[in-house]
């Protein structure tokens, strides 16, 4: 009776091992006979839906002698089973048709500008080729930085182009006027150079000397016809330059012309409220504040925040400013 016992569970143990080879052998079998897109996606393979969980942990707790002494059946495509020695032999890309482009070689594939980021492409802005000018105007630009006067006037006889722009949009004028060389600037002005010229930062030869402070050269640029009522990039006039730089005789100057007073640039400030705004209560300030007030400005027009010229002085603590500010109201 025990024998007979011994003899059932034995036989039982090998029929537990061999329907789930047999499991295997047909799932072999009918991927020979799928797609090779089927192949791709072991998940959708029929076996693998159909084999029963009872019948996986039975092969995982058969002898590993036992299961290497079965006949490993032929496979002629590449199957999804992990013990196959074709699989393993064959690249995956193998089973790929040759027209269809796989996700690797479609993002390779892209040019920077399509992928960006997501294929890690690092784009460089190419910067634009700076012009190519003329060998006078070079010798003119490199007299200039210089301070040659000299060289200046031997440039313009051999007929350097006074409105050629360097790759900032700068003109030779502009050049004179940001290296602060009067003397060169007047030069280049009587042999017709535009004071009006903006470069590429909405700056003109003019509006640089009003902020600079190069009297003579604005006093040049205003007779020479100058437009007083031009504005920069921020919508600064000359005097808004000129009274938030704190250049009281520029400031001056350029009150005695038709230029509006209480203009108002892009930040809603008029350049009485610069001179207090970024004067920080310099007697330069408080020097420049008290002659547009006298010349007409409006101390009591707000900015965009309601604040006027008194509430300005009064928060930035500037009490000689608020001194004066009251009593040259009190006195109009």
């Amino acid at each position: 009776m025990a024998l007979r016992t011994g003899l059932t569970t034995h036989r039982r143990g090998i029929a537990l091992i061999a329907l789930p080879l047999a499991a295997v052998i047909g799932a072999c079998t009918s991927c020979a006979a799928s797609s090779p897109q089927a192949l791709e996606a072991p998940s959708s393979s029929p076996a693998a839906s159909t084999t029963p969980k009872a019948s996986a942990s039975a092969t995982q707790k058969a002898p590993a002698t036992q299961a290497s002494t079965l006949p490993t059946p032929t496979v002629q495509s590449s199957a999804p089973v992990s013990s196959s020695p074709v699989q393993s032999s064959t690249p995956a890309t193998s089973s790929t048709p040759s027209n269809t482009p796989s996700a690797t070689t479609s993002a390779s594939t892209l040019s920077p500008l399509a992928s960006g980021a997501a294929s890690g492409a690092s784009l460089k802005a190419v910067a634009p080729a700076a012009p190519a000018l003329p060998a006078a105007s070079r010798k003119l630009y490199a007299a200039i930085e210089s301070g040659n006067l000299k060289d200046v006037k031997k440039s313009l006889k051999s007929g350097a182009d006074l409105s050629v722009q360097d790759d900032a949009g700068r003109t030779p004028l502009m050049r004179a006027v940001i290296v602060k060389n009067e003397q060169i600037a007047k030069t280049l002005l009587k042999a017709g150079a535009d004071p009006n010229v903006k470069d590429e930062y909405q700056e003109s030869p003019f509006l640089r000397a009003s902020a600079n402070g190069l009297t003579g050269a604005l006093q040049a640029f205003i007779k020479d016809g100058a437009n007083v009522h031009e504005v920069n990039r921020m919508g600064g006039s000359a005097l808004t330059v000129a009274s938030e730089n704190g250049q009281v005789a520029a400031v001056r100057i350029l009150l005695r012309t038709d230029i509006n007073i209480d203009h108002v640039n892009d930040l809603g400030w008029t350049a009485l409220h610069e001179t207090i705004v970024l004067g920080q209560g310099t007697n330069s300030s408080v020097n420049i504040a008290q002659m547009l007030i006298t010349n007409g400005a409006d101390p009591r027009l707000k900015d965009r925040t309601g604040a006027d010229a008194f509430k300005m002085a009064r928060d930035r603590q500037q009490t000689q400013m608020l001194n004066m500010l009251v009593q040259a109201a009190s006195n109009r």
